[in-house]
């Protein structure tokens, strides 16, 4: 699924980082909810009281080493429990989405022939955007100072109004020298 999000600040890999699902972390327990042992003893065939029989299918199932502790299936997990997103692109699928307050000149060749100017970017200082433009249609997530903010999926009704409410809140805290960037995220 792709995500609008805006990033404010610079460094975009950076920040980033510590988001994505391939950064491993330090190997740390995690026990499957009920659901998930039924659904992996359906998927082999085993039943879901069998845990000794299931550890052994972990490695096949989470690519993980699996163990039955206090009568409750787990596995030795290295994914990042901060894991929101597998890959990105800078603009993406909402390329020029920032609405700018002023023309911006644009140029062509190398920055050497001018070209017109354009009233959108997908780069721009928080000054230099249409904020009324933008909080009235924000993003879906908002990445700020090492903290993920995003909306419910499929926002509609009250929930669109909090979290109209809520990004309009972190935003307003974005200095107005801070550089935005649109990025298409996917999870």
């Amino acid at each position: 699924m792709h995500t609008f999000m805006l990033v404010a600040g610079d460094k975009i890999d950076e920040q980033l980082l510590p988001f994505s699902v391939h950064t491993e972390v330090e190997s740390y327990e995690v026990f499957l909810s009920e659901e998930d042992v039924r659904s992996m003893a359906g998927h082999y065939g085993v039943p879901a009281s069998d845990l000794a029989v299931l550890a052994t299918r972990m490695q096949d199932w989470q690519s993980a080493e699996g163990f039955v502790r206090d009568g409750r299936l787990g596995c030795i997990s290295t994914r990042n429990p901060k894991g929101r997103h597998d890959w990105y692109e800078v603009g993406g699928q909402w390329a020029d989405a920032l609405k700018l307050r002023q023309p911006r000149p644009v140029r062509r060749f190398f920055g050497l022939i001018p070209a017109g100017s354009t009233l959108r970017a997908t780069t721009a200082t928080k000054i230099e955007i249409d904020q009324e433009a933008l909080l009235a249609d924000p993003p879906a997530a908002l990445l700020f100072r090492g903290e993920w903010f995003a909306s419910p999926i499929f926002v509609q009704g009250n929930a669109e109004t909090r979290w109209r409410t809520e990004f309009s809140e972190h935003f307003s805290r974005i200095p107005d020298d801070t550089l935005l960037t649109v990025v298409d995220v996917h999870s």
